[in-house]
């Protein structure tokens, strides 16, 4: 598939956002219009996925929330669990920082319908919980829990104090919830919390969270995207403020693309000035993101700078009509059949970044131009089509 890349500036910006003293607020932003909501994020414990589809459970863990499997026995010893304080917690479960799809709660997915905390029923196509989980809340207390079920967008729970008191049967509506990515709820308060936007309207979301940090789990202040939206990260740039060369780089879908590394503790906190992250949001525009300032928790401000630089669109059937690559795969030589308004380069590079050939392909309409492949290795390349205003298409010759 070829794609078809429109470059263009327009006057760059200082963001700022504030994720308050202690870090206690997150902040979701859009590229296009800046932040969407600013909200409390120390007052939830889990949230559950609201996709018909899915069902993930994350927790809290940027906040203090843990989570562990109790391991004495399944959910027949719900009512002979107790105790006033965990007395064997081992192997902590934590959301995964690369994907939204594993909560802290799935992480004991085996294989076949086992979801973590519940099997799939194929009869009722329900999820039957297995597992009893011990928790601690954000404010510190411990809870035992067992999701009991899913069913038809629904997530019933049980959960009590450690010592079988205060016991709350309750369930989630989270198909009521499906314009959101998650539905939150507090143990401590029994409390649904509707905390996000629209799925659509976010791209990144600056917020605590847990990552490894030189093998062990901690936790972290950083930035997570939205699911598809897509970051490629330049580092070691001499001018990132000038930078404009996307395509040189790898776009991501992992959600820690842009994640907390952009800073480091020295002291204080020096933010990394010779790098920037490019950011694809839902409409396939580019933007650049330069951090500029970190000030940690004393106030939890955050200073940026955001430009919107390019914008891709997927033109495939047109483009098809206007480039073609015959044969492909190749042997002897490959025939490029064009129409362009335009002179423009064509450049063919192997997967190290070198370049093998390039030629100019003049204005005109459909032509061909034959290339002789003797000179080529067997393997994979890149096709390159440029024009003086670093519009460009490619796509992947193959030779064999």
């Amino acid at each position: 598939m070829f794609i078809f890349m429109i470059s263009f500036n327009i006057q760059s910006q200082n963001q700022n956002i504030s994720m308050n003293s202690g870090y206690i607020n997150q902040s979701f932003y859009s590229m296009q219009n800046g932040e969407v909501l600013n909200i409390a994020n120390d007052n939830w414990d889990i949230a559950f996925s609201t996709d018909a589809f899915s069902s993930t459970i994350r927790i809290n863990d940027g906040k203090g929330a843990q989570l562990y499997t109790y391991h004495l026995g399944d959910t027949s010893d719900w009512d002979i669990i107790n105790m006033s304080t965990p007395n064997i917690l081992y192997n902590p479960m934590y959301n995964s920082d690369i994907t939204w799809e594993i909560g802290a709660f799935d992480v004991n997915t085996t294989s076949g319908f086992d979801y973590g905390w519940g099997v799939y029923n194929l009869q009722t196509h329900h999820i039957i919980g297995d597992s009893i989980f011990l928790i601690q809340t954000v404010n510190g207390n411990w809870k035992k829990i067992w999701i009991k079920s899913k069913e038809s967008g629904e997530y019933f729970l049980k959960y009590a104090n450690l010592d079988g008191t205060d016991i709350v049967n309750t369930s989630i509506q989270a198909a009521n919830y499906n314009n959101k990515r998650f539905v939150y709820y507090s143990l401590d308060q029994d409390i649904v919390k509707d905390r996000e936007p629209e799925l659509s309207e976010w791209d990144i979301s600056f917020t605590k969270y847990i990552t490894p940090v030189q093998g062990t789990p901690y936790p972290v202040t950083g930035v997570l995207s939205n699911v598809g939206i897509k970051i490629a990260k330049a580092i070691n740039i001499a001018a990132p403020f000038n930078y404009i060369d996307f395509s040189s780089h790898t776009f991501m879908e992992d959600i820690n693309s842009i994640g907390y590394d952009w800073k480091t503790y020295q002291g204080s906190y020096i933010v990394d000035d010779n790098r920037c992250y490019f950011v694809k949001d839902y409409s396939n525009n580019i933007w650049r993101i330069i951090f500029t300032s970190f000030e940690g928790t004393i106030s939890g401000n955050i200073e940026f700078n955001t430009e919107l630089i390019g914008s891709i669109n997927s033109l495939e059937n047109d483009l098809q009509k206007n480039f073609k690559i015959y044969p492909n795969p190749a042997s002897s030589d490959v025939n490029i059949i064009y129409e362009t308004n335009r002179d423009v380069k064509l450049e063919i590079h192997d997967l190290n970044g070198r370049r093998i050939f390039n030629t100019i392909l003049q204005k005109q309409d459909f032509s061909t131009v034959n290339i002789p492949l003797y000179n080529f290795n067997k393997g994979i390349y890149i096709i390159s089509i440029i024009d003086n205003e670093n519009n460009l298409l490619r796509d992947k010759l193959i030779i064999n």
